[in-house]
Parts: C-alpha cells; structure tokens; sequence
C-alpha cells in the first residue's frame, strides 16, 4: 500500500474501522518509509516529509537557501539489513538420538531400523527446506524483508499454497498491510489476521480504479475444543463498501494462522513510549543534512567578496555591473570622494564544521553500531577471526540480537508450512514428495545456522574442527553442521563412497586379499 493510497484513507471509514492506535501506527510507518526514500525535509506550511527540491524560498529571505540531502538513513538501514541477511545462511535438521547411549558407544555399534529410519526423516525434511528455500528465492527476499522490517518494526511472512502448481509460496508483507488481532491472555497467540492492501481494477467503463483488498485469516474454536482457520478474501472502496467477494468465510483445513510475524523486540516495559533507533537516527540524519546545507551556502557566500560602495547614489550603484575581472567607472556630485573595495573573507570555522560534521557522523554510527571507518583505515596487513571479531563487535552484537527473532520466526515458518503440506496431501497437484512429508509426523523442528557477512575464514574453523575431532570432542556429522555443510548425513556417505571407490582404483586386489585373510 503506497503512501498516497494511506493518505487517502486518513479519517475515513478504513480509519474508524481499524482504531485510533493502529492509525498512529500506520502513520508513523508511512512516515518512517518516505524519510527511507529521501523525504527528509518538512514543509513549513503542510508540516509533511517533502523532498528537498521540492522545498520554495521562505519567506523573507532575498536568496534561495540551498536544499538537499545526502541520505544516509537509508544508507545505514540498507547495512544493517545486510549485516543480517547478506551471509549464506543454512538450515539443520537434528536427528532424534533414539538408541541407547550405551548402544551407541560400542564398538560394532549398527544403528537399528527406528534410528535409520529417524535419520532418513531428517535428512528428507532437511532437503524438502532448501527446496522450499531456492523456490522462494529466500536470499533475497529476506534481504528485501530484513529492510522492511527495520523501518516499520516490524515484517509478515504469509504461507500461500497454489492449487495449480500444487506449490508452496511464502508472500511477504510490508506492516503497513498486516493488522494482526492477539489473543487477551498471550500477546503471542494470534487469533486472526487482516492483510490489507491496494489494487488497481477496471470497473464497467473500462476505467482504470484502486480499490482495497482484504484477506481475512480467523482462527475460530468450536465446542469440541478443535481450532479452524477460516478465510474472508474481496475488494472494497476506500469507503469499505463490498465491491466483490472472493471467499467468504471458507474453511481452509488448518488449525493455525498461516501468516508468521518477525517484530522488533523493544522493551518488556514500555508505558511512557519508548523511543525507538529510527526516531535517534531521523534526529542525527536530520543534523547532519541541515549541516551540510549550510555549509554549502557558507562557502558560497565566502567565495565571493561584498563589493561596498561609498558617496555614490543609488541609482548609480545599480547600474554598475559586478562580475569576475568587471572594472567600475565611478562618480559622485557630493564633495566627498567616491571610493568602491572588496570585502574579502578568510573562512576561519572550516575546522569547525569538520569537527561538527565528525562528530554527529559518528553518533549516527554509535547509535547503529555500524564501525565508523574506511578501508583504508584496515591498510595495514593481514587480519584473523579473531581481530575481526573484535574489529566489528558492536554491529555483530546488534546482527547477533536481531537474528534471535528471525531465528525464532523461520523455524516457525517451515513448521506451519509442513503443517500446511500435510493438509494438502489429497490435493490433485502436489509438487513435493509425499513420502517425506508423511515421515516428518510430527516432529517439525528445524533450526537456523546464521552466517556473518565477513571473509572467509574456513581455513581456520576447519583446523579448529579437526583438532577437536582427533580429540573426540566433536563428531564428523557435527563438525560439517557447523561449517555449513547443507545435508551432512548425504555428505558422509558420499565422502566414504569416494573413499571406497579410491581404494578400490590405488589397490585392486584389497578385496581379494581381505576375503582370503578372512578365511
């Protein structure tokens, strides 16, 4: 929903509908997204975010103030943003450990069926995620989402299934489109979800006309205690009069929401208001525009000296011309003489603007832990993992704090979606292997292995990993999941099939020579 259609809808029927709290919500989301795209100044008479050029000549002043900013919220929200999403990030399966320990650590240990088959449910589960991942593009969506999510607080993740493709999509959602509704004794448990947002029709006429769209996700319990999630979907004018309807009230199958919330954590306690990191780097970005503006008009009216005329009448001064290398006959009736110099500007408060200009840079890089320096600050060698780690420690603490919601939310996402699939198994097209999804049951848990955004340093995590592995502290299957390997099980068998089949190439009679020692 763009920002023109929200401004429409301003105390309107959609206003009354939703409450005068998700209004101020609304608001400042729409406010937040157009500083993003370089609405950062006020106009003095609408009090609206308006583009710098878009700004007139105040009244009073006989020059027209230089106007622009170089937007560096939207330069800081897009690092951010990467700082989170930019890694490769991969998915684990955990196997369900099913057989004794004391079973397990013997030495002609064979892992029983229960436990081959648990291992083959992982496995399955595992690669059915990185297809729903690679169908989805997720790399760059969930750039695009953890973006959004900065600026709005807040981002939805909705689970669509397409009975034509018999496929899965997971439809992001701005929160300018989400209106959730909370269950009163748990803030966590969403009892519906309204997902509104504007499209252009062509009505009877022809004519091109915006009109809302709603869907309508509501968790209702019957009296058996058994929970369904019935779907409302239709257009509406922006009076939120029914133009046409969809679906209405349609049982879709599944005792859940199919929509995942990804919010900005605050604080547990926040009744007086709290103010959040956007509203601290609008106020720095703000300063540092108004700065730069500033500066800009100082060393224009520096470089060029006042020209001060003395006994000489008006009229006369204005028809002299004043240009670069101009040369100025002058004359005057009175008994004084008549006398034109320059005068000439040192611009002394350079070093003052700098350091201005420093140091409200560096509080916009404190507030968002992003390191305030350039490359060729780091020109000085070689760095370790462990210099980077310190180097860059504020923003992977910040990347590390934002990361426990997404990995909260995406676990929940491939759950709900496998819940999802397990309800369409009957459907005529289904796109996904059935036999996986009915192995999976009940035991949806997944985990996130998120990856910083920093060189590569495998070489170092591979040799700390061999050395735990020769001590016994750490298994082969571990040590893969830990670098990221996708499918570790996979990954061994085909590692000890190349191995057999090398030892079968460098020794071909091994074989043979190991049946005879065997008789």
């Amino acid at each position: 929903m763009t920002a023109d259609t929200i401004n429409s809808l301003i105390k309107s029927p959609f206003q009354q509908a939703i409450g005068e709290q998700e209004m101020q919500r609304l608001n400042k989301q729409i406010e937040s997204y157009n500083y993003y795209d370089g609405y950062q100044h006020i106009d003095p008479i609408s009090k609206q975010l308006v583009r710098a050029e878009d700004l007139q000549r105040p009244a009073g002043f006989d020059y027209t103030p230089t106007r622009f900013s170089v937007n560096y919220f939207k330069r800081f929200i897009n690092n951010k943003a990467q700082w989170q999403m930019a890694g490769k990030h991969g998915i684990n399966v955990p196997v369900t450990l099913i057989d004794d320990e004391e079973v397990r650590l013997s030495p002609d240990y064979a892992p029983s069926a229960a436990q081959v088959a648990e291992s083959e449910r992982a496995e399955g589960y595992e690669r059915l995620l990185y297809q729903l991942w690679d169908e989805n593009d997720m790399r760059a969506k969930l750039l695009s989402a953890a973006k959004d999510r900065l600026i709005a607080e807040r981002v939805a993740a909705k689970i669509v299934f397409n009975p034509q493709t018999g496929k899965i999509s997971w439809v992001w959602h701005a929160d300018t489109e989400v209106f959730p509704v909370y269950s009163n004794d748990d803030y966590r448990i969403l009892k519906a979800v309204h997902i509104v947002y504007a499209e252009k029709l062509f009505d009877a006429e022809g004519e091109e006309v915006e009109f809302i769209r709603k869907q309508s996700f509501i968790l209702t319990t019957d009296n058996a205690g058994k929970s369904m999630c019935y779907l409302t979907e239709g257009y509406y004018t922006m009076e939120l009069e029914e133009v046409k309807m969809l679906i209405r009230n349609e049982p879709m199958g599944i005792d859940f929401i199919p929509v995942v919330l990804f919010p900005v954590q605050g604080l547990i306690d926040s009744r007086t208001g709290e103010r959040t990191e956007l509203d601290d780097m609008r106020q720095v970005t703000d300063r540092l525009n108004q700065l730069n503006e500033d500066a800009v008009d100082s060393l224009r009216f520096e470089m060029f000296p006042v020209t001060i005329f003395k006994n000489i009448k008006r009229e006369d001064m204005l028809n002299i011309d004043i240009a670069p290398g101009a040369a100025a006959a002058i004359n005057s009736d009175n008994d004084k003489s008549p006398d034109a110099q320059k005068l000439e500007s040192n611009f002394t408060y350079g070093s003052a603007l700098d350091n201005t200009f420093s140091r409200l840079k560096g509080a916009l890089h404190e507030i968002t832990g992003i390191p305030n320096f350039t490359a060729q600050d780091l020109n000085f060698g070689g760095m370790n993992a462990e210099a980077l780690q310190v180097l860059f420690h504020d923003i992977i603490q910040d990347t590390e704090e934002h990361w426990q919601t997404w990995g909260r939310g995406l676990p929940e996402l491939h759950e709900l979606t496998i819940r999802y699939l397990q309800a369409r198994l009957g459907a005529p097209n289904f796109s996904y292997d059935k036999e996986i999804i009915r192995n999976i049951g009940s035991n949806y848990k997944s985990e996130m292995k998120f990856v910083l955004p920093l060189p590569d340093n495998r070489k170092d995590l591979v040799e700390l990993l061999i050395e735990e592995t020769s001590a016994g502290f750490e298994s082969v299957a571990g040590a893969m999941s830990r670098l990221g390997v996708e499918n570790a099980t996979a990954k061994k068998q085909e590692i000890e099939s190349e191995k057999l089949e090398r030892r079968k190439t460098t020794a071909p009679y091994a074989e043979e020579q190991e049946g005879l020692t065997n008789e």
